[in-house]
């Protein structure tokens, strides 16, 4: 459960919006003198972009399913299934999220992902699971997805397309719940049968779909998750279901010549039932070892990265999201979010690593 925004139309006629497809627009026409691929793929995103964009038009604020990450960038895995074994290697990743401190039943998050390798019958493709507890109030979300992806090598880069499938189980404990007779009348009453007092809970498949393009220089990736919009079933006696998610992500890597630092922005864009969210995000990679950024969530944080990795291939994050929205006023001290990962090669004779620095985990 995060916050978001909805787009309204006065948004878009007072001309908000725009300036961001402008700017997105215009580093793609630029960076399309380099590779005909990434045009035509990045393309798609601008267009998905656009109508994910107009998709979204509506009055209304909805709730999303999928929690919030500000490290995104090292795990993609968790909303893309396309990503399984880009590495070639091993990679595990946890990520601990506790969001908006101070606030009474604010979110609180665990996700653990692996992805890996596999060659079989010389078709290249990896697997990948993901398991997420998150808890929201009175509600707890446990998640778990096996992922499978088949590569391609294109003349440019590489391709993964790939299929998540697993099953949602949702909780609401409802002897939490606390009613009070309303000061002047009975409008809440403690004996009141529509409100449950016990602890529920219901669990449903769940499916989606992602594809990942990834070349020496940049990364396209696009997804859906709860492609069925999946119902967990609360004894038939609360009409829940989880809304379609769809996401865009795009990464461009730009290396100083003779100077061992790498500056890595990046977007993250998610669509959910009428509202959606975007991330801006500057990395700086600092001898293949250290890091740190800077990201803005429109409307909701600014958000400060930093990370090293290790000998051995263990990776440590930490990033700090200052509240910018109107929880900031209602008592939220920010977010913390720590990741740590582990990449290792399962290969018995020496070979050159793909995976060469921390873009991804």
């Amino acid at each position: 459960m995060t916050s978001v925004i909805s787009i309204s139309q006065d948004n878009i006629t007072k001309g908000r919006l725009f300036p961001f497809v402008w700017i997105f627009s215009t580093i793609i026409e630029r960076l399309t003198v380099k590779h005909r691929l990434f045009y035509f793929l990045s393309r798609v995103c601008l267009n998905s972009f656009i109508f994910f964009t107009f998709f979204g038009i509506s009055s209304d604020l909805f709730a999303q399913y999928e929690p919030q990450f500000s490290q995104n960038m090292f795990n993609p895995l968790f909303v893309n299934a396309g990503y399984s074994g880009y590495s070639g290697r091993v990679n595990s990743v946890l990520i601990n999220r506790t969001q908006w401190v101070g606030l009474e039943g604010a979110p609180k998050t665990t996700v653990v992902g692996a992805d890996m390798a596999l060659n079989l019958f010389r078709n290249r493709g990896g697997v990948g699971l993901v398991i997420m507890n998150d808890e929201v109030g009175l509600y707890k979300n446990l998640t778990m997805q096996a992922s499978l992806a088949q590569r391609y090598d294109l003349e440019v880069g590489e391709l993964g397309v790939g299929i998540n499938m697993g099953f949602v189980n949702q909780v609401f404990d409802g002897t939490g719940v606390i009613l009070r007779t309303a000061s002047g009348g009975d409008y809440h009453q403690e004996t009141d049968p529509a409100v449950t007092k016990e602890e529920m809970n219901g669990t449903a498949f769940d499916m989606g779909l992602g594809a990942w393009f990834s070349a020496p220089d940049y990364y396209i990736g696009a997804s859906i998750l709860h492609l069925f919009a999946p119902k967990p079933n609360f004894k038939e006696e609360f009409d829940v279901y989880i809304p379609r998610s769809f996401f865009l992500t795009g990464g461009y890597f730009f290396r100083l010549l003779d100077k061992p630092v790498e500056f890595q922005p990046s977007t993250f864009l998610k669509v959910s039932e009428g509202a959606w969210q975007l991330d801006l995000n500057v990395n700086v990679l600092f001898h293949k070892k250290y890091w740190g950024g800077l990201s803005y969530r429109i409307q909701d944080a600014i958000v400060l990265l930093g990370g090293v990795e290790l000998a051995g291939g263990v990776r440590i994050g930490y990033s700090y999201d200052i509240t910018t929205s109107k929880l900031a006023g209602a008592g939220s001290n920010g977010s913390h979010e720590i990741m740590v990962g582990y990449s290792f090669d399962l290969a018995t004779t020496k070979r050159e690593k793909r995976y060469k620095s921390v873009r991804f985990l």
